[in-house]
């Protein structure tokens, strides 16, 4: 008898002994992102990203995950939106630094422009807790690159190295938040890129899983 209440207490308790519920995050374009080289507009496609602890470290993960939850503790919060050029198949990279705010409702003109290094392991700046330039304004990094494999290499085609523009919340909830973009880079050589349309980025819990 003893071993048999044993056994219905598990069951009946669910699976708590697994471990804590799991957490990702995701960022995306729902109807993609439209990129303009000046001769012509093509579609950012595949731009789906998802984004779990690791290969983020704990302090990038947990502050990404709590800013979009609303528990905003920090100035600015970086998300990432990875895509490909439809016309040349090239990795487009958008990095988002916004205040953590986040209120549905908000324009956050483009404050200033930093740099990420497209392919590191480490994603320092991609994710997680940034300090504004200005602090009711967005930095922005955008990066084009050519991938070749193997080895994995990134030969970076456009880095902005100035920007303009502005990022409106769209909608807001907890664990979730949508974005309208409306956005220009300017290289070292002078040449332009725009960047219109919508991203998210959402939260994902799950519950474990028992053996």
């Amino acid at each position: 008898m003893p071993v048999v209440l044993l056994v219905v207490s598990f069951a009946s308790g669910g699976c708590s002994i697994c471990g804590p519920e799991q957490h990702a995050i995701t960022t995306a374009s729902p109807n993609d992102l439209i990129l303009d080289d000046g001769s012509g507009s093509r579609q950012v496609q595949y731009v789906n990203t998802r984004l779990t602890e690791p290969p983020a470290t704990h302090d990038q993960f947990q502050f990404t995950f709590n800013t979009l939850e609303g528990q905003a503790n920090g100035e600015g919060v970086a998300l990432s939106f990875n895509g490909t050029d439809a016309g040349t198949m090239e990795t487009v990279t958008l990095v988002l630094a916004l205040p953590v705010a986040l209120r549905q409702g908000d324009d956050y003109a483009v404050g200033s422009t930093f740099s990420v290094e497209v392919g590191s392991a480490s994603e320092t700046g991609f994710w997680g807790q940034h300090d504004l330039v200005q602090s009711n304004k967005a930095d922005v990094a955008f990066v084009i690159a050519k991938y070749t494999f193997p080895p994995p290499e990134y030969a970076v085609q456009f880095r902005a190295v100035s920007s303009s523009g502005t990022v409106h919340v769209v909608s807001r909830t907890a664990g979730h938040v949508q974005l309208a973009l409306n956005l220009s880079f300017t290289d070292a050589n002078g040449n332009v890129r725009t960047l219109t349309g919508n991203a998210q980025a959402d939260n994902e819990k799950r519950a474990a899983l028992c053996n």
